[in-house]
């Protein structure tokens, strides 16, 4: 019995031996992780100073000329713009039902603004003229084609291998022998 005792003691501290090892590989494990996860962060932390310090250098210079004074407004003007919109998601999707709502309701006041019967000149200032606008088409397909009917949309076909135009073509050869054979 002793004996037995011994070898379930030994093999306890061997279990408790092998635990601490995993609990010290683990922990290093972890440690190793915070190290690398603190890198990143510098890295990108860097990354983003050296990008601002450019634009910050940019500002400083004056442009040229107005011309690209006016790029270089209108282009910082669309970034900020990029960088307010959200990234995919329900918010995205929220924000272009908005704006289409937004057009929508735009769109059915402007019907409502105009009057039927009043035909109005495009405003060239204006942007939302076409909103009220009416687009009326010729209506065709009251129109009833008639095969016997010869009209501008009939196209004659002509294939010089097909039968009947080869019959034709004889035919025609045939005539014009015989009218010669007469002179």
């Amino acid at each position: 019995m002793d004996n037995q005792l011994v070898k379930k003691h030994r093999m306890m501290s061997s279990i408790n031996k092998f635990k601490t090892q995993m609990i010290t590989e683990s922990e290093e494990l972890r440690k190793e992780a915070r190290q690398l996860k603190r890198e990143l962060l510098e890295a990108k932390q860097k990354k983003e100073e050296r990008a601002l310090k450019p634009k910050e250098k940019e500002e400083e210079e004056p442009p040229p000329n107005s011309v690209v004074e006016e790029y270089l407004q209108e282009k910082r003007k669309y970034e900020d713009k990029r960088k307010q919109q959200p990234k995919k998601g329900v918010s995205r999707e929220d924000q272009t039902l908005a704006l289409l709502d937004r057009f929508k309701s735009k769109l059915t006041q402007a019907i409502e603004e105009t009057p039927e019967n009043e035909v109005s000149e495009p405003e060239v200032d204006n942007d939302e003229g076409w909103m009220s606008h009416v687009l009326q088409f010729e209506d065709r397909s009251r129109k009833v084609k008639d095969a016997s009917m010869q009209d501008e949309d009939t196209f004659e076909i002509y294939d010089p291998r097909n039968p009947v135009t080869k019959r034709r073509r004889e035919e025609s050869k045939k005539i014009m022998r015989e009218k010669k054979e007469r002179r």
